[in-house]
C-alpha cells in the first residue's frame, strides 16, 4: 500500500488545525524545527509543505518573525457538503448503500482530464447506489487520488460512506461543483431502475488538498428527486456575498466569487 509523502501529511495536519479552529487567522504556527521534530522528518520536507501552503494562500511567512495562518485562508471558504445518508434519513426514509464496483484501475481519459493525472497512473474507483428505503435515489461514481488517500480501499463502506470517510480524514481546501441535465445511458437507467427517457441531473464534484485533486465524483439522480435552488445577498456595492445553494434534499454549497 502506498504511503502519503511526509510533506502531504504535514499539510493535512496544518489545514486540519485551521479547519478545527485551533489555529485561527493570525496564529503563529510551530517553527520548521518544531514541525520536523514532531513528524520526525527533515526541515527540507517541512519547508516544502509550508512553501506550498503559502503559495496556496493558507499561510503567510514573515521574514524574521515566522509563519502565520493567513487572515483570509481559503480553508474558511470551504464548501459545506452534506452526507447523503443523513439527508435521506432526514426525509424520514432509511438509507441503504449498494456496492457496484471497488477497484484500483488505470486513470482513464475522463478521470485523467478532471484530476490532472498522467495516463499511466492508477486511481481508486468506486461506484455505489444510494437507496431511500427500497428505491434507488442516487448513483455515486467516484475516482480517488491514491497518492493523497492511499488507504481508501481499506474502508468498510458498510459502516460509513465514502463521503463520511473523506470528510473525516481529508481536510480539503477547495471544491468545485458542476450541475448538468442528462439522459441516462443503459448503465445508469439499470442502476436507478428508470426508463432511458427519464431526465436526470448530474453533479460533478472535484475536491483539492492544496494543488492535488483528492477526488473526482459524479452523482446522478432522477430529475424528480433532485432540485436546485439558490439564495444569495448583495452588498451595498452590488457584490454577491457568499451564501448557500440547496441542491435537492442533498447538497448545500457556497456560491459567489472563489
Amino acid at each position: 500500500m502506498e504511503i502519503s509523502p511526509a510533506y502531504i501529511k504535514i499539510k493535512k495536519f496544518i489545514i486540519n488545525m485551521i479547519h478545527k479552529g485551533e489555529w485561527k487567522p493570525g496564529f503563529k504556527i510551530p517553527s520548521e524545527n518544531e514541525l520536523s521534530k514532531l513528524f520526525a522528518v527533515s526541515r527540507m520536507t517541512v519547508n516544502r509543505a509550508l512553501r506550498e501552503l503559502t503559495s496556496e494562500g493558507v499561510l503567510v511567512r514573515v521574514q524574521g518573525k515566522g509563519t502565520f495562518v493567513a487572515e483570509e485562508s481559503n480553508v474558511s471558504e470551504m464548501l459545506e457538503i452534506k452526507n447523503i445518508a443523513d439527508e435521506i434519513e432526514r426525509l424520514g426514509k432509511k438509507h441503504r448503500l449498494e456496492t457496484v464496483l471497488i477497484e484500483e484501475t488505470l486513470v482513464g481519459s475522463e478521470a485523467m482530464k478532471w484530476m490532472g493525472l498522467n495516463d499511466d497512473e492508477t486511481v481508486y474507483h468506486t461506484i455505489f447506489v444510494h437507496y431511500a428505503d427500497n428505491e434507488p435515489f442516487q448513483i455515486e461514481d467516484r475516482y480517488v487520488n491514491k497518492k493523497v488517500v492511499p488507504e481508501y480501499l481499506d474502508v468498510n463502506f458498510e459502516n460509513e460512506t465514502a463521503h463520511q470517510y473523506l470528510m473525516r480524514t481529508i481536510p480539503f481546501t477547495e471544491a468545485e461543483h458542476i450541475v448538468e441535465a442528462i439522459l441516462p445511458d443503459d448503465f445508469v437507467s439499470s442502476l436507478l431502475k428508470i426508463e432511458k427517457n427519464t431526465p436526470c441531473l448530474q453533479l460533478r464534484r472535484r475536491t483539492w488538498l492544496g494543488n492535488e485533486v483528492v477526488t473526482y465524483v459524479k452523482f446522478v439522480s432522477p430529475g424528480n428527486k433532485y432540485r436546485i435552488g439558490t439564495r444569495f445577498k448583495y452588498s451595498k456595492e452590488g457584490v454577491a456575498i457568499r451564501d448557500t445553494v440547496n441542491v435537492g434534499a442533498y447538497e448545500k454549497i457556497f456560491i459567489g466569487q472563489r
